[in-house]
């Protein structure tokens, strides 16, 4: 029971004997409602109390009755792209993009679904857009949309090369071209309206970044081997434009596309290239033969275009909406697959679209790269203020922070802006409080960033709902004001439901766990990352190994057309030899191989494996792969050695054989370029470029324990309602290489194909944000954060020269920003609180004694190393 304050009131009478003020009764009502307090009170000092919830991946609010310290659990999993193996008849399947369509078996499922497998490779339908798309930057988007300007309007069509001006805002900008929504980019001309001028959009599409971002990566190592592979294997491309025209004569809109090899505009031959309505109407546009219309930079160009003007009605084409589906074929030869498609249990096959709905399914079934595992989950609970201090917003340039949370505009004029980007949970109530003498603005922020507006304020408590956006961006602003000094001082967001007397003035002070590590998990049996007596550990299941050259492998058998490889004696132990849920086996493509019960069925089976025990030895297990020849290069009678066999499994097919067919060149197994040095001890030991390797994941027979606590970082806490961020794809304090700017005033972090820091080493993943900067071993907090295109990834870190101490160690902690690539997500996350007093005091003074223990252990390790120390020499 919350606790309420009773007013208890004297019964007074004045000289006359009349009552005045009436007394508070001392009813059973009044007397039962202390008992309950007092027993509420015992029960928070004196019982333990303890409650455990799912936390879903991303952002949630999780409510504590008191301060806790917050115990987490993390099950591992991972998901297998099925994007170009074969779907196995009988076994369940998940498609889980909007975005997406397959065909098996004759049979189309698109966007998200669920189905059994045809013994069939599925062919891949995939569309592009504008969705997300940002104008001047091909990060979150590789497509382009370009117009023709409204002052010169040209009297012909434009070629691709000749439009010079990206959609922006005063055509409606791309937010009006990613959904179907009646909403209209507007290319027009201004007056005096040219007589036969056209108004035109352009839609270009990257072919070889939407395929490689979203299907699978081409091979071929040049932007012109992958235009090739396009050619090769793109079965049809259809465009798709909703929109309408204005021009003489009414209403008329025309779709065209480019053809590269004549540099002139077409439309498909029969197909209809126009209508005439006067409402949002669609035109496809398709081509089946697309040989002649990538240009040189793999980009497919279309044209929606109006009637001209006569000079009287101007000429308008109105986009709502463009797409363009890519339909590869049936056989197409992309590797590491990134459609999310995937085999599933049947228990959750039943809650696909039933219990989880679309949305869930997209959540849980992300897209990853080949086979990926959880790797370096993140876990952030946030205190009770959600806004950093001012040095971490964008300011403007009038703007001066006196201290961490206290700020001063000295304004020239109207608006001078300045706002930091928060994360919110959607269909939540907020509450936005600030002394100031200026305005306070809160704006949702769009995919293409873009914002639409919750309303400027000097009025506080300023509460709003953050409806379906998940980021907002919160302004101090003079706003309309005239110029003048203008302070903000105190600045707070926090959840609606907790009240300002509750709640303060705090700092942001959020509380986070980094732990660096892989958890793996199939067929509902997860690694799990827990806390035991101050220790961080993980319950290991799954054992993952590459199948690369460093393997013992020994020819087994051939067949026709194909041979029996293995490696013997050198994987932990199984049950079974016939359970082929316990392993997972894919190529170098990132296919799934077929798994076998047993070591017979080798023989009917030519990309097949099998995991078991042939040799007898007790306590460890062998697996058995079977390749085809026309994938290797082996003749077919011939048995290769183990070192001619290692070259295969680093990537190197053969090229060329003696008499003997022994061989003696070689070629990538990917792109067929040549071994850089043409010799057996070369290729037995170097893996090709960007070669991946076959990859074995299997269940150890009894799971081990595993200490990890120095791959751990931080500790979690909750106070009262908290908002909580599930994630993964942290990288803990990597060592960075800052790089002085040539003109020598600055110093950078991550920039990459900057010309201002010539020679710059970026991070070894792509930055989607930094948390931190060290240096040394401390936090530096005087660095700035940019995402102007610079860097690699999303975001960069700079410093003034002056800031800068080149006798220092950098490191920095960072989200890695193409995570398909590096991990998986969290869905299985337990996190455990207190609820009552006693239970947290319980737990810290548990806590307080692992640490003393830790402190103890330390110590004695410290001595034993001063000791040997001074006995090599040392001075210590």
């Amino acid at each position: 029971m919350a606790y309420t304050k009773t007013v208890w009131n004297d019964r007074i009478k004045n000289s006359a004997g009349d009552i005045i003020q009436e007394g508070t009764p001392v009813s059973a009502g009044n007397m039962n409602k202390i008992e309950k307090g007092i027993e509420d009170a015992h029960k928070q000092m004196e019982q333990a109390g303890k409650e455990t919830v799912s936390l879903p991946y991303g952002l949630s609010v999780l409510n504590s009755p008191n301060g806790s310290p917050l115990d987490i659990q993390i099950e591992g999993r991972t998901l297998i792209s099925m994007g170009n193996s074969d779907l196995e008849g009988g076994k369940k399947y998940v498609l889980a993009d909007p975005k997406t369509a397959v065909v098996i078996d004759g049979t189309t499922y698109k966007g998200v679904s669920k189905f059994e497998g045809k013994n069939a490779r599925p062919t891949i339908i995939r569309t592009a857009n504008f969705e997300g798309k940002v104008a001047g930057s091909t990060l979150e988007n590789p497509h382009i949309s370009k117009r023709t300007t409204f002052n010169d309007t040209p009297i012909t069509l434009l070629k691709p090369s000749d439009f010079t001006i990206e959609v922006n805002g005063t055509d409606g900008g791309y937010s009006t071209l990613n959904s179907l929504n009646g909403t209209l980019s507007s290319i027009t001309m201004n007056k005096p309206y040219i007589v036969n001028g056209i108004s035109q959009e352009l839609f270009s599409f990257n072919l070889i970044e939407e395929v490689e971002r979203k299907v699978g990566r081409i091979p071929g190592s040049t932007v012109t081997d992958k235009i090739i592979w396009l050619k090769n294997n793109l079965n049809k491309l259809t465009f798709n434009w909703y929109g309408f025209g204005t021009g003489m004569g009414g209403n008329k809109a025309t779709v065209k596309f480019f053809r590269v090899s004549n540099s002139s505009w077409e439309s498909t031959t029969g197909g209809t290239n126009s209508h005439t309505n006067s409402v949002v109407s669609k035109i496809a546009q398709i081509i089946t033969g697309v040989t002649n219309y990538i240009d040189d930079n793999g980009f497919v160009h279309f044209l929606a275009h109006a009637e001209a003007s006569d000079g009287t009605a101007a000429s308008v084409v109105n986009t709502d909406y463009a797409d363009l589906d890519i339909e590869l074929k049936s056989n197409a030869d992309f590797y590491a697959p990134r459609v999310p498609l995937y085999e599933v249990p049947q228990e959750s096959y039943d809650k696909i679209l039933v219990e989880w709905d679309a949305v869930a399914v997209v959540r849980r079934y992300p897209m990853i790269e080949g086979a990926k595992s959880l790797q370096n989950p993140i876990v952030t609970v946030e205190g009770g203020n959600l806004l950093p201090p001012f040095p971490e917003w964008n300011l403007h340039a009038e703007a001066s922070v006196i201290s961490p949370y206290e700020l001063e505009v000295s304004a020239a004029g109207l608006g001078r802006n300045n706002y930091v980007k928060v994360n919110v949970v959607p269909n939540t109530d907020y509450e936005l409080i600030c002394d100031t003498n200026g305005s306070v603005g809160v704006l949702y922020e769009n995919e293409d960033k873009s914002f639409t507006g919750a309303g400027y304020t000097n009025a506080f408590p300023k509460k709003f709902n953050s409806g379906s956006n998940s980021v907002v961006r919160i302004f101090v602003t003079n706003y309309m004001s005239p110029a003048g000094k203008y302070t903000f001082s105190k600045p707070m967001l926090k959840l609606a439901s907790v009240s300002s007397s509750e709640k303060p003035f705090v700092p942001r002070n959020p509380s986070y766990l980094y732990a660096e590590t892989i958890l793996r998990g199939l067929n509902n049996l997860n690694d799990m990352l827990y806390q035991d007596d101050g220790k961080w550990k993980v319950l290991k299941k799954w054992e993952e190994v590459l199948l690369d050259g460093a393997n013992p492998w020994a020819w087994h058998a051939d067949f026709v057309g194909y041979k029996a490889i293995k490696v013997a004696d050198a994987f932990g132990s199984i049950t079974t030899s016939t359970n082929t849920s316990i392993y997972q086996v894919t190529n170098h493509l990132g296919a799934l191989l077929k798994k076998l019960t047993t070591s017979s069925d080798l023989e009917l089976n030519s990309a097949a494996a099998w995991f078991g025990n042939i040799t007898g030895n007790a306590g460890v297990a062998d697996v058995i792969l079977t390749v085809p020849d026309i994938l290797t290069g082996w003749a077919d009678s011939y048995t290769p050695t183990s070192d001619e066999i290692k070259a295969y499994f680093n990537g190197w097919k053969v090229k060329a054989v003696d008499g003997s067919n022994k061989p003696t060149a070689w070629v990538s197994v990917l792109d067929g370029t040549d071994a850089p040095t043409q010799t057996l001890d070369y290729v037995k030991a170097n893996k090709a470029p960007n070669y991946t390797g076959y990859r074995l994941l299997y269940q150890l027979a009894r799971p081990r324990v595993v200490d990890i606590t120095d791959k751990v970082e931080g500790s979690l806490s909750v106070s009262g309602q908290v908002q909580v961020s599930i994630d993964s794809g942290v990288v803990v304090r990597e060592k960075a290489i800052p790089k002085v700017s040539t003109d020598g005033l600055y110093c950078c972090i991550n920039s990459f194909n900057n010309p201002y820091y010539v020679g710059s080493v970026p991070l070894k993943n792509k930055v989607s944000k930094f948390l931190f900067v060290y240096k040394n071993n401390k936090i530096d907090n005087v660095w700035e954060f940019f995402e102007d295109g610079k860097g690699y990834g999303k975001q960069r870190a700079n410093i003034s020269l002056n800031d800068f101490d080149p006798a220092a160690e950098y490191y920095v902690t960072y989200l890695v920003w193409d995570k398909e690539t590096f991990t998986n997500k969290p869905v299985n996350v337990k996190a455990s609180y207190n609820t009552s007093i006693r239970s947290t005091v319980d737990q810290m003074n548990e806590q307080l004694a692992d640490v003393k223990s830790m402190a103890s252990i330390h110590d004695r390790y410290l001595y034993k190393l001063l000791l040997a120390a001074k006995a090599n020499g040392w001075s210590v």
